[in-house]
């Protein structure tokens, strides 16, 4: 199964298989978030974090033993025809998970550990019972909950909570979302389902059921923040930043747009000069309408485009070849270049 979901990554042009592995698992280099943008899974950083690269791997080879990867160059994978017949057929059985990208923002990790103590806590309240064994020992988790229900309505908490969530569940699309979301609570006299419980009981494999719910407590998160009112808004908002951008990213990115003197700014920062032009490639990265002609100039921008305008895998253009037409072209130039061409391809 999990296998399975790793052939969906892949597409009929080539793709760093590490590329792939560095998005789901959140690295949040320059290198990662381009190997994201150009796949097209920007929304996916970050929603895989537990799956070490041994196994990824494994699976890719498994991939390409049975015919449906092929390797291209080192690192590097495409489907076949055969492995695009099995993607047809897989995106349609298979649970496609559609909010992954509130990984960009918010720690869904911690937050669904949180939220789980949280219920269950309420729910022993409101049955008066004060023996029970939490979800988690985390001290941190333990201490954040406890803080939270000293500030909340004891006597109407556990009615509010429950309006609320089902309000959240009846807005729902998927029928199947509901059960995986409520069937994962542990609660008072209720243990909650482990993933193989739940596979077994919608006729799905653990792994699918475990992507189920995690994507449902991404809709989650997503309902909170869109109803402040609700009585985990508090919860959620120390554990959500306000965009994908790092803050010192934000503020090189500030500064550029009031002088454009990247040696100035990197005096000013106390930063080197690679990583102020880092934090550019991030905000052009995450925003399609970042200003590329304040550094790429429109004869550049002419140069490179009549270079590259035959091949259309902008992942796998060359800086070599890039330089070798263009001796003062520098790696920054270049792949400014190749984020602003993705950007628009994507508008």
């Amino acid at each position: 199964m999990f296998t399975d979901y790793v052939l969906l990554l892949f597409s009929t042009t080539p793709r760093r298989a590490k590329g792939l592995f560095n998005v789901l698992r959140g690295r949040r280099t320059v290198s990662t978030l381009f190997a994201g943008l150009t796949a097209g899974y920007l929304d996916l950083l970050d929603s895989c974090h537990e799956v070490p690269l041994e196994d990824f791997m494994a699976a890719t080879a498994a991939l390409t033993e049975n015919g449906q990867l092929t390797s291209t160059a080192t690192g590097c994978w495409q489907v076949t025809q055969t492995g695009e017949q099995r993607q047809a057929k897989l995106r349609q059985t298979l649970y496609m998970p559609q909010n992954f990208e509130v990984f960009q923002t918010t720690d869904v990790r911690r937050f669904r550990i949180v939220s789980q103590l949280a219920l269950q806590v309420v729910s022993e309240l409101v049955h008066h019972n004060r023996h029970y064994y939490p979800v988690t020992t985390d001290p941190g988790i333990q201490a954040q909950v406890k803080q939270w229900l000293r500030q909340q309505s004891k006597v109407e908490l556990g009615e509010q909570i429950h309006a609320a969530l089902t309000a959240f569940l009846t807005s729902l699309a998927d029928p199947e979302l509901p059960t995986v979301f409520v069937q994962g609570i542990t609660g008072y006299q209720e243990p909650g389902l482990t993933n193989e419980q739940l596979a077994a009981q919608l006729g799905r494999q653990p792994w699918e059921a475990s992507l189920m719910h995690t994507d449902v407590i991404c809709q989650w998160i997503a309902w909170i923040q869109r109803h402040p009112r609700d009585p985990f808004a508090q919860l959620l908002s120390v554990l959500t930043q306000a965009s994908a951008i790092s803050q010192s990213a934000e503020q090189t990115y500030q500064a550029f747009l009031k002088t454009q003197q990247l040696a100035a700014i990197a005096q000013t920062r106390h930063l080197k000069m690679s990583t102020v032009r880092e934090h550019l490639l991030e905000v052009a990265i995450w925003s399609p309408d970042f200003p590329f002609e304040m550094v790429l100039n429109h004869e550049l921008t002419q140069q490179l485009t009549t270079i590259f305008a035959a091949q259309s895998d902008i992942a796998n253009w060359s800086f070599q070849e890039a330089q070798a037409a263009l001796p003062t072209l520098d790696f920054f130039e270049f792949r400014l270049f190749q984020i602003m061409r993705c950007q628009h391809v994507r508008r």
